[in-house]
């Protein structure tokens, strides 16, 4: 879902971006964090004023810059709070069940004044992307392309606002060179709830530590659009079992457009007739399943699933070296001139019938990583999805929504334990393009809207 572009930086982008290094309140330019590690100090100002006038080398198809501008350039204009970054490396589960070295991006602030806020953890959860540069994490050894990393921009806009917020890179990215469980729920879930533990820990808990520019007040929030919605909403049920009373309790939480139904909606995509601009998420899914479940099943795995050539030439795409684009095209999809496929093009009749069959051991594993299945939130939970979505469509959150409201948890008191569901109404107009999509076009007002959805809970 993510369409690569390649431009020269500006010199003019390269010149502010070096102003980002600068802190605040005569600080260096660089601090030392106490495991030994660098924390870069960046002024919010300073990086509204890099993404303003820098180039897109990263451009994902229908993200509008002047929708970000519109809806959180006036967090980053605080003179409050500098933003003290740093990647994190931790430890967690892998989709094999194996203890795995995963990283992601901690975004801390630091008052102007001296003293320690004391503040929320927002775990943000990032949508899909393959290609590893792109990774959170990775915004650090690139900070005068800040439009090719628009959820950290998003996260640190947030983060300005006096919050501390997390992103994990998922396993398969940042550091970690494992295979992307992509929408393998339970999996991913625990790497957030890791990267939790370790963000906590840094920070130093309501006491903090020597080194943290704050203190933690107990508050925690969840949001994440597109797959980061689907992960925000597993990561939800995860932090709702017992094992965690008493460690963490969620505050609210803003699952976005995420692909929940994957056993109905989404597999309803990868069986239909039609072509999608995005066809790369099927293959991206085979990978991720064939990983963490090619012990239990063949199902997923090239030689079953894909027809020649495509069950040798696609896997290797997968290694975090290729962009989206490069995948789409690999699968037959070209950019000049535009031609869309169907996904299933690529895939062997064995699988087809598995897919297509409602007892097959493949349609089992992704009914068992449905988001909503089996629980029922206990937290306030608000989805949004834009009606419109072509890639992740708007009956995701619906189905959702609906078993929720039949286990009870249909929210019936304004800010109260519940869920809700809204649609986003932003206008998106992506007819100049023939490769944008409303999918990426309402993630900036849905951002917007999660955020100060969640900010009426923060204390």
């Amino acid at each position: 879902m993510i369409r690569a572009v390649t431009t020269m930086r500006t010199l003019c982008a390269v010149i502010l971006a070096a102003s980002i290094f600068t802190a605040g309140c005569g600080s260096k330019s660089f601090s030392q964090t106490t495991d030994g590690g660098n924390t870069v100090n960046i002024k919010p100002a300073a990086l509204l004023a890099s993404i303003n006038s820098s180039s897109i080398q990263h451009s994902l198809d229908g993200w509008k810059w002047d929708s970000f501008i519109t809806s959180f350039s006036s967090l980053m204009t605080s003179l409050t709070y500098t933003l003290d970054m740093q990647k994190v490396t931790y430890q967690s589960t892998g989709a094999d069940g194996k203890m795995h070295s995963m990283t992601g991006l901690l975004i801390l602030p630091r008052s102007i004044f001296g003293d320690k806020p004391s503040v929320p953890i927002l775990m943000y959860q990032h949508g899909t992307e393959v290609y590893r540069p792109f990774s959170p994490s990775r915004f650090l050894a690139h900070l005068d392309r800040p439009k090719d990393y628009p959820e950290v921009m998003v996260a640190a806009a947030i983060a300005s606002t006096g919050y501390a917020v997390a992103l994990v890179d998922y396993e398969g990215m940042g550091d970690n060179t494992d295979t992307q469980p992509h929408v393998v729920g339970a999996t991913l879930a625990l790497q957030v709830v890791d990267l939790l533990r370790a963000s906590r820990d840094i920070i130093g808990g309501t006491a903090g530590n020597s080194s943290s520019p704050c203190t933690w007040n107990s508050q925690l929030f969840l949001m994440g659009y597109s797959e980061g919605g689907y992960v925000t909403m597993a990561t939800t049920k995860e932090l709702q079992l017992p094992k965690y009373a008493g460690e963490f309790t969620v505050t609210a939480s803003a699952p976005l457009s995420g692909p929940h139904d994957l056993s109905g909606i989404m597999r309803g995509i990868i069986l239909s007739y039609s072509t999608i601009k995005a066809p790369y998420f099927a293959p991206l899914l085979l990978s991720g399943y064939n990983y963490a479940y090619g012990a239990q099943t063949t199902g997923f795995s090239p030689g079953f699933a894909m027809s020649s050539p495509y069950d040798t030439t696609i896997p290797p795409l997968f290694n975090g070296d290729s962009t989206s684009d490069k995948i789409s095209e690999a699968m037959g999809m070209t950019f000049s001139p535009v031609k869309l496929i169907v996904p299933k093009s690529i895939l062997t009749q064995q699988f087809i019938d598995q897919l297509t069959s409602d007892t097959s051991t493949v349609v089992a594993l992704l009914r068992q990583n449905d988001s909503y299945r089996d629980w029922a939130p206990t937290v306030p939970m608000r989805m949004i999805h834009h009606n419109s979505d072509e890639l992740v469509p708007y009956g995701n959150s619906q189905v959702a929504f609906d078993a929720f409201s039949t286990a009870g948890a249909k929210s019936h008191i304004s800010r109260g334990p519940g869920v809700e569901l809204v649609e986003e109404t932003a206008t998106i107009d992506i007819s100049a393009d023939p490769v944008k999509t409303v999918h990426f076009g309402a993630a900036f007002p849905e951002l917007s809207d999660g955020w100060n959805w969640l900010n009426g809970f923060k204390n």
